[in-house]
Parts: C-alpha cells; sequence; structure tokens
C-alpha cells in the first residue's frame, strides 16, 4: 500500500530501544495498526512516528525479569517511582513509568492499546506490577504526546505493551538470579499453554501462570548503605528520637530549653550515636535499620481467546488478574510526645539547668519492639472483548473492557500503639531511659499493634468502536480516514480505619474516607494524506467532554517527508488536556509525615536550635515534620502544546542514524508544593507554616509535635502542601538512535544500537507568580532531570549461540546539597558521579525448543554514586537512580514443546 524504502526499512533496527528487533521484509498487504495511528498500515512504515520498541524476548535473555525494570531500559524516561519507594512511605508497593520527568500521571499505559486502570492510591497512575510481563511479545513507546488519538492526557507519551496474539504448544520457564553480595535473590517460575490455529481452525487460545519472589536487602547488607551518618561527606541523617530516648524541657533553670540523653555523651552505640551540635544528647542512625529493597511477590494469571466469529472478523477475549505483595521494613517506631512528671520514677533527677519542679517531654525509639514492617497488598483484574476486521472495505474494532484495582496497606510488626506507651510510661511501668527488663518487655509487646492503615479500590469500564477506510488515491497512494468514538466511567475509593491510624501515628496518617466518580466521552478522528511518494501528511483531531472537568479539543498534525530513499525526515505538534484525578480533587485533606527530615527554619537554623526562640534541638531539629496533604476541588485542567521534529539517515547499507527534537509546554501544572521547598523559602511561604499555637488544644492533641511540654509552643504543627496548580513546566531535548547490523559469514551475525536522549531544558514554577527553575542536571525539590541517558547493545549470534553486551549510562548531576540538613555547609557540597552498568549474557539453543542463558548484571560490580540527598530513607546514596544489588548472577531455562 505505501513504498517500503530503505530507511523505513533500516529505522527499525535503530529504534529497538538498545537491544536488536529482528524483522523479516514484510508484504505491501501485510498491515497492522502501530502505536500512535489508528489507520493500519504496512509495518516498513513506522518510520513515520518517533517509536522506540523494545523486544521482550531479546530483554529475557539480558536478565530483565519485570516490567518495572523494562521501562529503566528507555532513555526517554526519568522515573523515580520504584518499588524501593514502599520503604518508608504509603505507596502501596506501586512502581510507575514518567516519560520525560513530566509526572507519573502524564505517561499513559496501554495493554494491547487499551487503557489500564490507575492504582488505587491516588487513581492518578498506572502501576506497572498490573502488566503481565511473562506474556509481553513487545513494548512500543511513543515518544511524543498522542493526546489527540489516546486521550488528553498523553502529554508525555505513550507506552503500549502487547502481549502474544497466538501461542500454540506448552512452555516452561525457570529464571534466578544471585546478587554476589548478602540479600537480594531472586525466582520465577512460568507456565504457558496454548492451541490452535486462527487460520485453519478459526480458534485458537493461550493461558499463563507465572510467579516471581524477590528478596530484601538490608541497608546492613551494603557498604555504601550501612548507614546514614557520614561525617565525612557531610551526611548526618540522624533522628532526634532514639534509644534510649532524649528528653527536653522548654524551660530549664537557666531560662533556656534544655535537651539530653541520660547516656550522652556515650549514647549507646552503634544506632545511637551524640548529638554532633549538643553533645549531652542523642541521635539515632534510622538508615542503618531500614531495608534498601523490599520483598516482592508476584503472581499472574493470563489469558485470551482469539476466533473467528464470521468472515473476517475475529473475536478476542482478554483475561488478566495479578496480585502484588510488597514487604518493606523502616526503622524502630519512634513515640515522641511522652510526658514524664517529677514524681514519675524514671524522671532524670540531677540532670544540668533541669528544673525538677516541672514535667520533661520524652522522644523514645521503640528498639525493643523491632523494625517497623508494612505489608502493601494489589490486585488487578481485566476483561476485555474485542471484535475486529474488515467489512465491505472498512477496518473496524469494537471492544467492551473492564478494570478493577484495589490495594491495601497494613502494620504487621514493630508498630506500637502510642497512645498506650505514652500512659505506660506515665504510670511509671516502663522507662524510655534504659533498656527494659523482662516485664518491660511483656508491655511492649502488649502495645504492638498490628492491622490494615487503609484500603483503596479505582475502576474503569468503558466502551469503543474504530473504523477506518481507504479514500481516494493520491501522489504516494491512497488516502485514509479513521473515525472512533469512547465512553468510559471512572471510580475510586480509599478509607482508612480510623482506629489503626489514631493508635499509630508514626504511620504518617490521619483518618479519611473519599470518593469519586467521573464519566468521560470522547470522539477522535485521523487523516492519512501521502500526497506524494516524498510527502505524507497525518491529521488527528479529538473532542472530549469530562463530566467534572469540561469539554476539550486537540488537534495533531504530522508530516513525513522522504527526499530521497537514503533520508527521511518528520515532525508533529498537538495539544493536550489533563483534567484532575478524582483524587486530585476529591481527597480528603489529612496530615501525614513528610519524606523526609528537616530543620525548622525559624527555631533550628543550620540544624542547631535557637534556645533564644524556643528551639529545642530533639524537638525541632532533623525529624519528619508533618504535613497536610489532601485534594484541591478548586483545581484547573493541565493543558500542554507538544511539537517535535526529526530524521533518519541511512548513509550505508544496514546503518541508521535517527535524530528527534522535543518541546514539550505544560500549562497549570498540578502537583503539591515540595515541602523542601517550604522549608528552604520560610519568608515567600510563610502562609504554609501552621505553629502549635495557632491551634486548639484539641487539634494539637492530634499533631506529633504539639503534644506534652509542647502544648501551645511555637513548634510545627504542619506544613500546607495542598494540591494545587503550581505554573508552567517545560522541556526540551533530543532522542537519538543508531543501529547496524552485519553478517560475519562463518563467523555468525553482529548487530550493535545504540539509543540515548539529551535534555537540552527542564524548568518549572512552583506558582504562577514564580521564576521558571532549571532542573537539568540539578536536584531541585525532590529529583534530578538527567542531561543524559544512553543504552549500548552488541549481540552476536553464531549458530545455536548468541552472546549480548548491554551497556545503560547516566550522567551525573549537582547534588541536593541542602544546607539545613548537610553539616558543615558548602564545604561539603558536591556533584553525584555519571553512574555506567555493565551486562553480559550467552544464550544457548543446544536443542529444539530448549534454551539455557547464563549472565552477570552489573558485570563490574559498580555501586551507586554517592549523593547527600535526604528525601529519602535511604541515604548516601539515592535509590531511584541506581542498582542497590551489586554484581548480580543470573540464569534462565526455557524449554517448550
Amino acid at each position: 500500500m505505501f513504498k517500503q524504502t530503505k530507511v523505513s526499512a533500516g529505522l527499525m533496527l535503530a529504534i529497538s530501544g538498545g537491544l536488536l528487533v529482528s524483522m523479516q521484509p514484510a508484504s505491501a498487504q501485510q498491515r497492522v495498526e502501530i502505536t500512535g495511528s489508528s489507520i493500519k498500515r504496512s509495518i516498513n512504515d513506522e518510520g513515520a512516528l518517533p517509536i522506540t520498541v523494545l523486544k521482550i524476548e531479546d530483554l529475557r535473555q539480558s536478565g530483565v525479569t519485570s516490567v518495572e525494570a523494562v521501562v529503566q531500559l528507555v532513555t526517554a524516561s526519568q522515573s523515580s517511582t520504584s518499588s524501593v519507594n514502599s520503604i518508608g512511605s504509603s505507596t502501596g508497593g506501586a512502581t510507575y513509568a514518567n516519560l520525560r520527568g513530566l509526572g507519573n500521571n502524564k505517561t499513559l499505559i496501554l495493554l494491547n492499546g487499551r487503557r489500564v486502570a490507575a492504582f488505587a492510591f491516588g487513581v492518578d497512575a498506572v502501576d506497572l506490577n498490573a502488566i503481565p510481563f511473562a506474556v509481553l511479545e513487545r513494548v512500543e513507546v511513543l515518544r511524543d504526546g498522542a493526546s489527540a488519538l489516546y486521550g488528553t492526557d498523553a502529554v508525555g507519551g505513550v507506552i503500549n505493551f502487547i502481549t502474544r496474539r497466538n501461542y500454540q504448544g506448552v512452555g516452561l520457564t525457570l529464571e534466578a538470579s544471585r546478587p554476589s553480595a548478602a540479600g537480594g535473590r531472586s525466582d520465577r517460575v512460568s507456565v504457558l499453554a496454548g492451541g490452535g490455529e486462527l487460520d485453519g481452525d478459526g480458534i485458537n487460545g493461550w493461558v499463563s501462570l507465572d510467579h516471581q519472589n524477590r528478596g530484601r536487602i538490608r541497608a546492613l547488607d551494603r557498604e555504601f548503605a550501612k548507614t546514614g551518618i557520614i561525617p565525612s561527606r557531610g551526611v548526618n541523617g540522624n533522628s532526634g528520637t532514639t534509644f534510649p530516648g532524649n528528653f527536653s524541657q522548654n524551660v530549664g533553670l537557666d531560662g533556656k530549653s534544655v535537651s539530653g540523653n541520660l547516656t550522652a555523651p556515650a549514647c549507646k552505640a552503634p544506632l545511637s550515636q551524640v548529638n554532633p551540635s549538643n553533645n549531652k544528647a542523642c541521635v539515632f542512625d534510622f538508615s542503618a535499620t531500614i531495608d534498601i529493597v523490599p520483598d516482592v511477590t508476584q503472581d499472574t494469571l493470563a489469558g485470551r481467546i482469539n476466533f473467528k466469529a464470521f468472515k473476517d472478523s475475529v473475536v478476542s477475549v482478554e483475561v488478566v488478574s495479578t496480585d502484588n505483595k510488597t514487604v518493606a521494613r523502616v526503622a524502630p517506631d519512634p513515640v515522641s510526645g511522652i510526658a514524664i512528671l517529677p514524681s514519675n520514677p524514671f524522671y532524670p533527677h540531677g540532670f544540668a539547668n533541669l528544673d525538677e519542679t516541672k514535667s520533661v517531654t520524652a522522644g523514645w525509639r521503640m528498639v525493643p519492639a523491632g523494625n517497623r514492617t508494612n505489608e502493601s497488598n494489589s490486585h488487578a483484574d481485566r476483561l476485555v472483548v474485542d471484535l475486529s476486521g474488515t467489512v465491505a472495505g472498512l477496518d473496524y474494532r469494537a471492544g467492551v473492557y473492564y478494570t478493577d484495582n484495589t490495594a491495601n496497606d497494613a502494620a504487621i510488626d514493630g508498630y506500637v500503639n502510642a497512645p498506650f506507651v505514652r500512659a505506660q510510661v506515665a504510670a511509671g511501668n516502663i522507662t524510655p531511659f534504659a533498656e527494659a527488663n523482662a516485664a518491660q518487655l511483656a508491655i511492649i509487646e502488649q502495645a504492638k499493634r498490628k492491622g490494615t492503615f487503609s484500603t483503596a479500590e479505582g475502576k474503569t469500564k468503558g466502551i469503543d468502536f474504530r473504523v477506518g477506510k481507504d479514500l481516494w488515491a493520491m501522489g504516494g497512494g491512497n488516502a485514509a480516514a479513521s473515525v472512533g468514538i469512547e465512553l468510559r466511567h471512572e471510580f475510586y475509593r480509599n478509607d482508612t480505619d480510623d482506629a489503626v491510624v489514631l493508635a499509630i501515628p508514626s504511620a504518617g496518617r490521619s483518618p479519611s474516607h473519599t470518593g469519586g466518580t467521573r464519566t468521560v466521552k470522547a470522539i477522535a478522528a485521523e487523516l492519512l494524506l501521502p500526497l506524494t511518494q516524498q510527502i505524507e501528511v497525518s491529521l488527528q483531531a479529538r473532542a472530549d467532554e469530562y463530566s467534572d472537568a469540561g469539554r476539550t479539543f486537540n488537534p495533531k498534525v504530522g508530516i513525513r517527508f522522504q527526499p530521497t530513499k537514503e533520508l527521511l525526515f518528520r515532525g508533529s505538534y498537538n495539544t493536550g488536556f489533563r483534567a484532575p484525578t478524582l483524587d486530585d480533587l476529591y481527597s480528603a485533606q489529612t496530615v501525614t509525615f513528610a519524606t523526609s527530615n528537616s530543620n525548622d527554619p525559624l527555631l533550628c537554623p543550620g540544624g542547631v536550635a535557637d534556645t533564644s526562640k524556643g528551639g529545642v534541638q530533639s524537638r525541632d531539629c532533623g525529624l519528619q515534620v508533618q504535613v497536610l496533604n489532601g485534594g484541591n476541588p478548586a483545581l484547573k485542567p493541565e493543558k500542554s502544546t507538544t511539537f517535535g521534529f526529526g530524521m533518519a539517515f541511512e548513509p550505508m547499507k544496514n546503518l541508521t542514524f535517527t535524530v528527534d527534537y522535543f518541546n514539550i509546554k505544560l500549562d497549570q501544572t498540578i502537583n503539591p508544593l515540595p515541602q523542601e521547598s517550604i522549608i528552604a523559602n520560610p519568608a515567600q511561604y510563610a502562609a504554609k507554616y501552621v505553629r502549635c499555637k495557632e491551634l486548639s488544644v484539641a487539634a494539637q492533641a492530634n499533631l506529633n509535635r504539639c503534644l506534652a511540654d509542647n502544648v501551645n509552643s511555637n513548634a510545627i504543627a504542619y506544613l500546607i502542601t495542598l494540591t494545587d496548580n503550581l505554573g508552567k513546566t517545560e522541556t526540551s531535548g533530543l532522542d537519538f538512535s543508531a543501529g547496524y547490523g552485519t553478517r560475519l559469514g562463518e563467523m555468525g551475525n553482529l548487530d550493535l544500537s545504540w539509543n540515548g536522549t539529551w535534555v537540552q531544558s527542564y524548568k518549572y514554577q512552583l506558582s504562577p507568580t514564580d521564576d521558571l527553575k532549571q532542573n537539568v542536571s540539578i536536584y531541585s525539590d525532590g529529583s534530578p532531570v538527567f542531561r543524559w541517558q544512553h543504552s549500548v547493545s552488541a549481540a552476536w549470534t553464531l549458530g545455536n549461540w548468541s552472546t549480548r553486551l548491554g551497556v545503560r549510562h547516566k550522567t551525573g548531576y549537582y547534588d541536593m546539597n541542602n544546607p539545613s540538613t548537610v553539616v558543615g555547609g558548602p564545604s561539603y557540597y558536591g556533584d553525584v558521579s555519571s553512574y555506567t552498568l555493565v551486562d553480559a549474557a550467552v544464550t544457548a539453543k543446544p536443542m529444539k525448543g530448549l534454551s539455557v542463558t547464563v549472565g552477570v548484571k552489573n558485570l563490574f560490580d559498580t555501586n551507586p554514586p554517592f549523593s547527600n540527598q535526604s528525601t529519602r530513607s535511604q541515604r548516601g546514596f539515592d535509590p531511584r537512580y541506581s542498582d542497590p544489588y551489586g554484581r548480580t548472577l543470573f540464569a534462565r531455562l526455557g524449554f517448550g514443546f
């Protein structure tokens, strides 16, 4: 239907995401639907779109074992939300994709061309754990906006996960990986069975079962993570709530605040160490006690049946059910606000400058109770019924789909009932200032509280119909058009167990009961105009109506120009519109704990308490401040414009280069104001601070820093970080790729590929009146944007043997260098080094149906680069952008018949 050229055929080699995609030349009659267009075309015309294609079988042979790991290979991704984020947070174990760094909620995730339900917590992005990795065939990443075709929220791009369509026989796959250091073991078993031939029998079906276990890695298992207190680098990741506990008194005999610890300056090493700014008190090395990788168990059942309903039409029924369990451990429970009267047998009598006629307030790390352990469970179901085919020259596709995602987050060990602990201390039954005896340990065991913090559910159901047809003849072939409609309904609900969250304040949750629904109607159209053999124009448009966010119209225009058989140019422009999610709008406004420790800029400037203003070292310095999070019914939709242009060049046979420029501008960006920005700019954001003395005594009773001796104090009760329209976000850059394949005669075949993304600029606002802030190569407001990422792959095949070598690289960036958390200030500021990992594997196929792969990931055992970031529980490195496993051996055995 469309003329095949060398550059369009060779382009598939160059855009294979770092791994070769082998494809045989297709006949002009072989037409398929490709990501980014609803018009069926010859597969040789994929070069008209900036698409990265990842062939899953090649990834499996390279040691990739999860969808999360697949997305990490996409150089256009700036993802920072992985399974490690479940440690010390309430993410529910979800992992997300984030193309261009615009946010998890602006990358549209598709499974076989249709939406996947958003994760139940937050309902704004798809949990990659819901994608059935075991039955994936390939992944197509559309790197420019696609709001005009797939949905208004496809601002950053689209990732389309495509499963097998047909399978005959039975296949068994066993996988195992073993790091050279302790922890992190992984095992997987998958079974796939199918039968029937659609063309011959009129029916084909398959079913797959997949089970995987990934083991935890403790911070103590890795040298680079074993402590958060690294004075030689200015890192002092500690907590003033330690074991044995610190105590404080707002006004001592000398008229100043007093704070101390009965064991100081010796403290109880190694977890408790002397406070570097007050040698009479101790601090706790919480990073030494946590996991840096959680335990993960995944089970997936997937199936598909295709059968011919009538001539040239096929009915497909697709079912996916996934279960994901994540167990994460963090530091023992901190209980603060413990009031101890002078009459208490454990009162610290004799401490210097203490007014022994007044009570003291203690903070106690519950080390005897063990690590706090969270278990997060999610379950996702998906059912799709699809009818597609050709009638009277019309290509059509109609479908009905239903997706449901449920999740919960629970305390299973280590958490204690804080009010009960305070009461037992007040009664003189247990002490926060010494080791517990047998009777006290029994009380502490009684104080443990287990239970589910919250449960959530998100549902999406809908119908869609598309029809396309070739139209009139033009200079480059037939014009073609497609029209589609979609109707979907979204629902979510999120509820806490109020008794549990009130009893366990260290979990950082407040009672919350919220939910919402919305209906979306849409119509989309596409027109393909091959004006000449060299010029092709594509026009797309989409109109959406949201039941709660109004109407929007978004067009897209694309052009493809091929002046010679060796050279191709392309470009596109489109607009986008992302309505606030139901959670953005309606979630309850609740107080929780921030993700990082902070110093109160008024009471603890530079990490040292200002006692003249009422500062207390153990209360105002280096602790997790509480924040008021929640929805905002006044939110406005985000709007975007995206344009890009690029070229593909084939200077010689089997050698292809591509380069594509992208430019995305987003207005009215929806996000909470980062807590780090509020702390760093106290004057600008003074209205975001709420201090204890500004609240009623009843309100203070539920706030961590406003208890006991701190009632009506000047301590921070919480910061206001509600979701809001912050302002503009603008990013631009270049995507590169190159591929070369050569046949070496008796020496086999060699295939090389390279993919890279260079970000020219990434700027954003924290409010519509702020200046734009640069984020490229700078850790700013919680994360950096990497200037350059690339992947390189070399594959050599000889008979039944093949070898693969892969290189993954990220450039470095200016570190967080936060003056409130880096001890020593600018003298300890620095850059995070670039990061390069090398993987190697060998595959043998000794007999039909048998495949054996062995390899090494992180061949040179490269440690994560040092970082002084303080926004994660893990310190000394940034777990979101690095591999904590170290050198890891892996093996894969596949057998089919």
